[in-house]
């Protein structure tokens, strides 16, 4: 028998097994792994009702990642005077810091709500975009009161979270996006 023919004859014979074997039973299809985050507002003194806001937005529109009150995460400090109306010590983590500004949110011009949902979102993986000062955009700054992250963002906070297992890796975070009066 040629080396062709054997090759075919074992290839049927895998195909008659194959076919007459019973189906295998359907996996349950796995639940999607949910990410949570947990976040201290207990410094957040004035703000931390709307830094519950912020986080009653950002688990509204994204299914991949939870923020839930609580500690060993973020740890949310308000304070007079900073550099910005808000910071976030990295971009993307599980652990870490954002500061808020009282006199840096009054001359911003953005609604409060704005920039604590803006700071959250570098938490959940956003940079800044391009356009800064774009009111549909929360991660764009400005003087607004928009703070209903666009559809961009949510998918973008989505495809990060999904999946992921392990905390990712802290990157830094620096700069400004709300413009001081």
């Amino acid at each position: 028998m040629s080396r062709s023919r054997f090759l075919a004859a074992v290839l049927g014979v895998f195909a008659v097994v194959a076919l007459a074997a019973p189906p295998a039973a359907t996996a349950a299809p796995q639940q999607a792994l949910v990410r949570t985050i947990y976040y201290d507002s207990s410094r957040a003194a004035e703000l931390a009702s709307t830094v519950d806001q912020a986080v009653q937005i950002w688990n509204a529109g994204v299914t991949s990642v939870k923020l839930v009150r609580g500690t060993g995460g973020i740890t949310i400090t308000t304070a007079q005077n900073g550099s910005a109306p808000g910071t976030a010590s990295c971009v993307g983590c599980t652990r870490g810091q954002i500061y808020f500004y009282r006199n840096q949110i009054t001359s911003s011009g953005a609604s409060s709500l704005r920039v604590v949902v803006h700071e959250f979102g570098h938490i959940l993986s956003l940079n800044h975009p391009s356009d800064i000062g774009n009111c549909a955009k929360v991660m764009a700054g400005g003087r607004c009161s928009n703070a209903q992250p666009s559809t961009a963002e949510l998918a973008a906070v989505q495809r990060f979270w999904t999946g992921r297992v392990a905390a990712p890796a802290p990157a830094p975070f620096e700069g400004a996006v709300f413009a001081a009066a």
